[in-house]
């Protein structure tokens, strides 16, 4: 049993509204302590992370990071004539997430989709209360979105008289753990909660298998919506493209999207050399594909330093010959990604056979 902490007094009924002669007996406040968010720039597999410690079924960053997907995923996030925006980092098919998470060792249920853009939210806001509570009662804490900030973090807990979740995320430690039910989603209007139901136990040849197929998806951008946004290796040449031409690109935008897709190549080519040694016959093109990756990350090393996070290097994204400088380096992670998916293919390739 997964130890929690509950402050329900035994024996006690509580009523539901003080309006009311309606009773329950519901915890008024539940906390499943011992729960961290990871380190990861990545937020969602940071929060996977730090729950899989807590289960006690561990795995290191990389492996998670390439086992999911989040090591290959990449949307230009775009609105209107604005481009590079942070909210492509998590713009992508959470509904997949499901089944690719269940490779980690745990199946996984979803609470999840788009709120309407005009309210009320009240009703689809009070199901996903319902539903994490459950599961919290149960003692699975919960990967979510949009708490302190537009990132994912863990729910380790709730209070009933307080109205709100306890989370630990990018911004607990400044802000602390509350977040009132009323203020959560965001104006984003998003919905997205995860909970770990029961052990599985993958084929580990099955899994690698899926995984080397995901990346293939995500280069080639059907791990998000086909709604206009560049995706996979074709968001890199759209990225190019804006910055070699007069497009507005988003300077704190531009710098985020860089930062936590470098650290994510990083992951994944470390994930590629890990199956590369695990599996020998799959060696030689999943060790060219590793090399591939670790080009595409040298050649985006100096664009962290020209648009650094958070500042996004002030006037550097607006300069004509810092665009166009970046806008090759991006070109030629581009190719070195193009490489990449060649290597994993002719793995898969060997694999079927």
């Amino acid at each position: 049993m997964i130890p929690t902490t509950g402050y329900l007094v035994p024996g006690t009924r509580y009523p539901a509204n003080p309006q009311t002669s309606v009773l329950y007996t519901l915890p008024v406040r539940h906390e499943i302590p011992g729960l961290r968010l990871a380190p990861n720039w990545t937020s969602a597999a940071a929060a996977l992370e730090g729950i899989l410690e807590y289960l006690g079924q561990p795995l290191p960053r990389h492996a998670i990071m390439g086992l999911t997907g989040h090591a290959w995923h990449a949307c230009l996030g775009t609105k209107g004539e604005v481009t590079a925006l942070p909210s492509g980092v998590a713009d992508l098919d959470w509904q997949a997430m499901v089944e690719r998470y269940a490779r980690t060792g745990f199946r996984w249920e979803r609470f999840g989709g788009e709120l309407p853009a005009e309210g009320p939210w009240d009703e689809m806001r009070a199901a996903a209360i319902e539903w994490a509570t459950e599961h919290l009662d149960a003692g699975r804490p919960l990967i979510g979105w949009d708490f302190h900030l537009h990132e994912h973090g863990i729910v380790y807990g709730y209070d009933r008289q307080r109205a709100g979740f306890l989370v630990h995320d990018m911004l607990t430690e400044e802000l602390g753990p509350f977040v009132l039910w009323d203020v959560w989603p965001t104006s984003v209007g998003k919905l997205e909660l995860f909970a770990p139901v029961e052990t599985v136990e993958p084929d580990p040849i099955e899994s690698l298998g899926q995984a080397l197929q995901t990346a293939l998806d995500c280069f080639a951008g059907k791990d998000g919506p086909e709604d206009g946004q560049p995706r996979g290796t074709a968001a890199l040449d759209a990225w190019a493209e804006a910055l070699d031409g007069e497009t507005e690109v988003d300077r704190a935008g531009n710098a985020y999207t860089l930062v936590v897709f470098q650290a994510a190549r990083m992951d994944g080519a470390a994930f590629l050399a890990d199956v590369a040694n695990a599996v020998p016959e799959l060696s030689t093109p999943l060790m060219e594909a590793e090399s591939a990756i670790r080009e595409q990350v040298k050649a985006l090393a100096p664009l962290i330093t020209l648009f650094p996070f958070p500042s996004g290097g002030h006037g550097n994204v607006n300069n004509a010959g810092l665009r166009r400088a970046a806008a090759m380096a991006l070109r030629r992670a581009a190719k070195h990604e193009r490489e990449a998916a060649a290597g994993i293919r002719d793995a898969l390739e060997l694999l079927g056979e």
